[in-house]
């Protein structure tokens, strides 16, 4: 019987509500791409490849299928695996004796059934029933034994338990079958000790479900190799192989991504704990222990009636000897959270948009003040009589920002009329293509843009799209410049507002636009707008925190969490901006007092985290645990910090040498050495490349991160290890590089090869990273393998792996000059590099060369150095002083002079001359070639 109550909170099933919003967010993302169908979509790839990862497993070891439903799981492996006078062998209270509406005697197979202990087939058991069914050919024949795990009395299978019944399996020639509709409860409860690759060792087909796992529908089968022959031939013919298998994809590639699937199966079993105990302190008794989300509760008669009044569950068994009736409870993934949603207090607008307000029970709430909202009024959503909306803006379009008569007119927005998925689609590429700027709470600002686009900063809009547009092929997309114009124009009044959070990451994302563009000088005016924002909205969440009650909730947690990203962006994008620069972020890294960023999990679901600072970030206040790429934001602020300090000691040092005057120290450059050491050391082994594989970390969603956090690496060993080389003394010799005991060069080589590996596998991975500082370190690795080509006998691979190197490195920047502007410098010095050391190499003869000193400087995010004034003289080019010297020299002794100035020439390559900081310096702006500034 089942208590018939509409409005009492159900625990009838653990799949009452619909979907985890995460997978909701990720079918509306993809939703306007097109895919192909019936399982060979690229989401329901993706999702194979994600759970071969989580089962330890190979394509030649198993065959995954995705199914819509559970019956459709058991009735299509059943019916895959027998003859018509096969038979099937369940415990007494398996679901598909008495819960399937006889689906699998439909198919013309026999079930036969095996009393259970606690609802597991024990071994002893099945061979006394196996001993009953030998009576052939009159009866039918056991084939395949059906188990579920967990149970239908919630219990789990030890791997003791489960091996044994595999082994009694194979010995008596019969299939194994586990139902896995529950297989995350099973796998997180507490007793659990089995693995999902124990299910590939000792079964012959199980499945995972995902129905009562937060998908909205849906369950994967696993299909040893060997019975895997035909099996979408079976879910064909039994109507289970869908056209939209995307839906399936996309729904397991969510739950499998992060571990969001067992985080959902262990919040489940939790809950289940929590009730199995309220039970208990109330006096009354459990009818089986509670192992995951299924509590078996004996209710007296008297007190049954007054239980249905508050709870909808299934009444399981009547016991009239007791007069009482046993009550099954199932909890899901949503059972705390949707308590939470019927209790909650929000404003009318913000319940439109389907986000919860942070506010002090007062009105205006803090979303719509940040918005400018004068109607904001607090409403109880248990209220019977809900106020009167205002009508809503149509989804799909955004009103023009209209100047008041006292400002200047502005442009008129180019997002009219854009529809929500092409906005929804340039959030996932922001989150993808731009790690170190990702400051964004996806959770809240998906919803906001699909449920009511008006409550989004249109400048704000506009700074993600001039970053994201060239990525994406929509028809309906401007020009990046288009985007960029209007957000200029609306930052350029808004300026004088008071600081806000969409200001301030508006003028992130536009600075991170104009470097990309060649622009570096409002990038740096845009950058320290933004960091002077944020730190003024930081003093304020700091003082409003200090008197906030000790329950501060979540939501307010995650409001503070994105100043705190932001801030965290604003550090990091500084130092972007250093790459070769001789400006350099002026805060010490250990002194700032705003906490790192939590991670990126506990970010995106409003998890309270312990925080901890930047002067905690060591290996004694770590304890020796290392950070995983969830926490990559903290990871590479912290890297970024590293690398700008090396890049300031390494232009000192060349400063140094250049003036005759004594070198750095060799202790400054020992304990950056040590800082960089322990900054790896800090981070797990599967954040570091090349011990972790970068198609590891794409499956997961997060190739470009694990990219920048390598980069990063590989740019600080290179600047730091070319500094050690440069100090070496140079012995004579084609291929010989000094007192290189220590292997200085080797690390070189080794380490610019890395950077052109990590970025060509994220590209075969379609993954490609497209970014200006990624083209930086392409730049400065291609300087090396070209240096490579001159010393062969050393580059690991020799001449024919150097010049491969520098060829990839080259195509690489000049795909990255498509998407960037500032692409192209690079790829115009390296063309004359090239030259430049295709010639060294030709007519060195015998003689040392050394390696450039001077590209670190040259990596500047100008287009092309500005030319002197009319009072400096123009510098004569060090290549016709080089050329007027070899047109002097005694005939007779041609080699040594030209080797002479070869070696001047290698070591101030690219030419520099004192003049190329004037753009910082005055603000003026050098143009690119043919374009001018507007």
């Amino acid at each position: 019987m089942i208590a018939k109550l509409s409005s009492p909170y159900s625990f009838l099933d653990d799949y009452s509500e619909g979907a985890h919003p995460r997978l909701l967010e990720a079918l509306t993302r993809t939703n306007s791409t097109q895919q192909t169908g019936y399982g060979t979509d690229e989401y329901s790839r993706d999702a194979r490849q994600l759970l071969l990862t989580q089962l330890n497993a190979t394509e030649e070891e198993v065959s995954i299928h995705f199914v819509p439903s559970g019956t459709a799981a058991n009735l299509i492996s059943i019916a895959s695996c027998l003859r018509p006078y096969e038979a099937v062998l369940a415990v007494q209270t398996g679901h598909i004796i008495d819960k399937e509406a006889g689906a699998i005697e439909a198919t013309g197979h026999k079930i036969i059934p095996v009393p259970g202990v606690q609802g597991k087939m024990t071994p002893k058991n099945l061979e006394t029933v196996l001993s009953q069914n030998t009576f052939f050919p009159h009866m039918a024949k056991p084939r395949l034994v059906y188990i579920s795990n967990a149970t239908e009395l919630g219990t789990v299978y030890s791997k003791q338990e489960l091996r044994e019944l595999s082994d009694l399996c194979r010995q008596r020639e019969l299939l194994l079958l586990v139902d896995g509709a529950r297989m995350g409860v099973a796998l997180m409860a507490e007793v659990n000790d089995v693995a999902l690759r124990d299910l590939v060792d000792y079964t012959d087909i199980f499945w995972i479900g995902g129905t009562k796992m937060g998908a909205l529908f849906g369950e994967a089968i696993v299909v040893r190799k060997e019975l895997a022959e035909g099996f979408e031939f079976h879910m064909k013919q039994r109507g289970a192989l869908i056209g939209k298998s995307r839906v399936l994809g996309v729904q397991f590639s969510e739950l499998f991504r992060d571990g969001l699937f067992f985080e959902l199966a262990q919040h489940a079993n939790a809950m289940a704990q929590r009730i199995a105990a309220q039970f208990v302190r109330m006096g009354w008794k459990l009818a089986a222990e509670t192992e995951t989300n299924q509590v078996f509760v004996v209710v007296p008669d008297p007190k049954l009636a007054q239980l249905e009044e508050r709870i909808r569950f299934y009444a399981w068994q009547r016991r009239t000897e007791t007069q009482s009736t046993v009550a099954r409870l199932v909890t899901s993934w949503a059972t705390e959270e949707t308590q939470k949603m019927r209790l909650s207090i929000s404003c009318d607008h913000c319940r439109q948009s389907k986000v919860k307000c942070i506010h002090d029970d007062h009105p205006p709430c803090r979303r719509c003040l940040r918005l400018n909202r004068s109607s904001c009024l607090l409403t109880d959503p248990r209220a019977a009589r809900t106020p009167a909306r205002t009508p809503r803006t149509p989804r799909a379009s955004l009103p023009e920002t209209r100047a008041p008569d006292n400002t200047p007119s502005r442009t008129s927005s180019p997002l009219t009329a854009l529809p929500t998925s092409t906005l929804i689609a340039a959030c996932d590429i922001y989150r993808k293509k731009f790690p170190v700027v990702n400051f964004l709470h996806y959770p809240s600002l998906i919803a906001d843009i699909s449920h009511d686009v008006t409550s989004v900063d249109p400048v704000f809009l506009a700074a993600l799209l001039s970053l994201c547009a060239r990525f994406m092929t929509d028809r309906d997309l401007e020009p990046s410049e288009t985007y960029a114009q209007y957000a200029r124009a609306q930052l350029a009044y808004r300026a004088f507002e008071s600081p806000s959070l969409p200001l301030a990451q508006s003028l992130v994302m536009i600075s991170l636009y104009e470097w990309g563009s060649g622009r570096p000088y409002r990038a740096w005016m845009y950058s320290g707008m933004a960091t002077y924002m944020i730190q003024s909205l930081l003093k304020s969440a700091d003082d409003h925190m200090e008197h906030a009650p000790d329950d501060f909730h979540a939501h307010a947690q995650i409001a503070y969490e994105q100043l705190v990203r932001t801030y965290w962006c604003c550090f990091a994008q500084d130092c972007e901006l250093s790459s070769g620069a001789r400006q350099h972020f002026a805060l010490s890294f250990r002194q700032i007092s705003v906490p790192l960023p939590i991670s990126d999990f506990d970010f995106n679901f409003a998890k309270v985290a312990q925080r901890i600072g930047p002067a905690d970030l060591s290996r004694d206040f770590l304890n020796g645990s290392r950070l995983h790429i969830d926490c990559g934001l903290a990871i590479v602020t912290r890297g970024f910090d590293i690398f700008v300090r090396i890049l300031r000691f390494a232009n000192e040092s060349r400063r140094n040498r250049a003036r005759g005057t004594a070198p750095a120290s060799l202790r400054t450059w020992q304990v950056l050495k040590e800082e960089l050491d322990e900054w790896r050391d800090l981070q797990d082994t599967t954040v570091r490349y090349p011990e972790t594989s970068a198609p590891a970390h794409v499956a997961l969603g997060c190739g470009e991160l694990f990219a920048y956090i390598n980069l990063v690496y590989f740019m600080s060993v290179l600047f730091l290890y070319r500094d050690r080389f440069l100090a070496i003394p140079k012995n004579d010799g084609p291929d010989q590089t000094g007192e290189d005991s220590d292997g200085t060069i080797d690390r070189l080589f080794v380490t610019a090869q890395h950077i052109g590996a990590i970025l060509s596998s994220l590209d075969n991975c379609a993954t490609p990273v497209i970014t200006p500082y990624a083209g930086f370190s392409v730049f400065v690795a291609a300087h090396i393998n070209m240096y490579g080509t001159v010393c062969p006998l050393r580059y690991p691979g020799g001449l024919e792996r150097a010049e491969e190197e520098k060829k990839s490195n080259l195509e690489y920047l000049e795909r990255l000059s498509g998407f960037w502007d500032v692409g192209t410098s690079w790829w115009r010095t390296l063309q004359e590099a090239n030259r430049f050391y295709e010639t060294a190499r030709s007519t060195q003869h015998g003689v040392g060369l050394t390696l450039a000193g001077t590209f670190d400087e040259y990596g500047d995010i100008r287009i092309s150095r500005p030319e002197p004034s009319a009072t400096q003289p123009r510098p004569t080019p060090l290549r016709d002083t080089v050329i007027q010297r070899a047109d002097n020299v005694d005939p007779e002794t041609p080699n040594q002079v030209a080797a002479y100035d070869l070696e001047t020439e290698m070591a101030q390559w690219p030419f520099l001359n004192e003049t190329w900081s004037v753009g910082f310096d005055t603000g003026f702006e050098a143009t690119w070639p043919g374009l001018s500034l507007s």
